[in-house]
């Protein structure tokens, strides 16, 4: 009799502590609420757990001993939701707003051939370790010949990451071109950009002046004028970032087009230049890498 009671207490103890309920919901962004699939849900304290579906539904249950839901996806902050009598949940996840820059303190060498006039070249890119938090100062020279009389020589410094929020960050770029082409075309121009970055859309705008001459059209155009663009970043298969641009002066435009992308340390670029008559593709390939400060390194 006595074993047979103490069997019996741990079959009720075992039902109850075996008891679940079962949680379903959505999980959606918080602001423009749309759902998210791939969220990981686990009951807190075990590795019991499920994910959202497509479209951001979810299932499980719960031992009632247990009341602590935790939800953690790539790029959002993880939340912990204590259960409560509802059993339908509508969950709402915000962003995670740490930003993390990896181009402080690299260097960039180049080899890079214009298909339609100037076939040699290089170029060469630096970045500066972070000012005062998150911004950096880059810096580069680009330069491209066929040993006679053509040469296009492209220089920028930007101030990048100058002011960062959640999918939002401000930089300020300058860069001056300088372009001999046949004896023909002589041509100086400088622009200063400001570049909006607005969750992974390049909202450009500044302002530019230039200096044209033209021999054999008698053309001279001295003129200053606005400079807008747009560009943003290609997710696959592309994995490449592209912008354009355009000048407007009196008589005459500028167009530049780049289209960068990443193979580890390896870099590569395609970029086309047209001012009036003159039209340059450029190809480039190159190799990154960082540098070190004795600080860092410490």
């Amino acid at each position: 009799m006595k074993n047979t009671l103490i069997i019996f207490f741990f079959s009720i103890f075992g039902v109850a502590v075996g008891q679940t309920t079962e949680y379903s919901g959505i999980v959606k962004i918080k602001g423009d609420k749309s759902p998210l699939p791939g969220v990981s849900v686990i009951i807190k304290g075990t590795k019991i757990g499920t994910q959202t579906d497509f479209d951001g539904n979810f299932k499980i249950n719960v031992p009632d001993s247990l009341n602590v839901l935790s939800f953690s996806y790539v790029g959002i902050q993880p939340m912990d939701y204590k259960l409560g009598e509802n059993k339908f949940l509508e969950i709402f996840l915000k962003e995670d707003c740490t930003v993390c820059f990896l181009d402080h303190q690299q260097i960039g060498i180049y080899a890079q051939s214009g298909v339609v006039g100037n076939p040699i070249g290089v170029q060469f890119d630096l970045s500066f370790p972070a000012i005062f938090g998150e911004p950096t100062l880059k810096t580069g020279i680009g330069y491209q010949t066929n040993f006679n009389e053509n040469r296009f020589l492209n220089a920028y410094i930007n101030l990048e990451h100058l002011f960062v929020d959640c999918g939002f960050s401000i930089d300020i770029n300058s860069s001056v071109r300088n372009l001999n082409y046949d004896n023909n075309i002589d041509s100086n121009s400088y622009s200063i950009e400001n570049v909006i970055n607005l969750h992974g859309v390049q909202v450009i705008t500044g302002f530019s002046n230039v200096n044209y001459v033209e021999l054999d059209k008698n053309k001279t155009v001295k003129s200053n004028g606005p400079l807008i663009g747009l560009g943003t970043w290609l997710g696959p298969p592309f994995y490449a970032s592209v912008n354009a641009k355009t000048s407007i002066y009196r008589d005459l435009s500028a167009y530049q087009v780049d289209i960068k992308r990443n193979f580890k340390r390896l870099s590569s670029f395609i970029r086309y230049n047209r001012i009036g008559s003159f039209n340059e593709i450029s190809l480039g390939i190159g190799y990154q890498f960082t540098y070190y400060l004795k600080k860092r390194e410490e």
